[in-house]
């Protein structure tokens, strides 16, 4: 099972490397447009973080029992 985990995570790892867009997609931006489009995907990733992060926190605040001790 460990062996299977690991040829997993290689395989992974190694097809992540690459760009996921060419050389000639990135030269067909120009002007305020591709600046626009950079912005955009740097808002919309923290957005996204920022919610998960939310979303994990308040798992992890339901998932722990409350106390029910009582200190004086």
């Amino acid at each position: 099972m460990r062996k299977i985990l690991l040829v997993f995570l290689s395989i992974s790892i190694a097809t992540s490397a690459f760009p996921q867009e060419s050389r000639e997609a990135r030269r067909s931006r120009r002007g305020q447009a591709a600046g626009f489009a950079t912005r955009d995907a740097t808002v919309l990733s923290m957005m996204g973080w920022g919610v998960g992060i939310a979303a994990g926190i308040a798992t992890i605040c339901a998932l722990i029992p409350e106390s029910s001790a009582t200190s004086h």
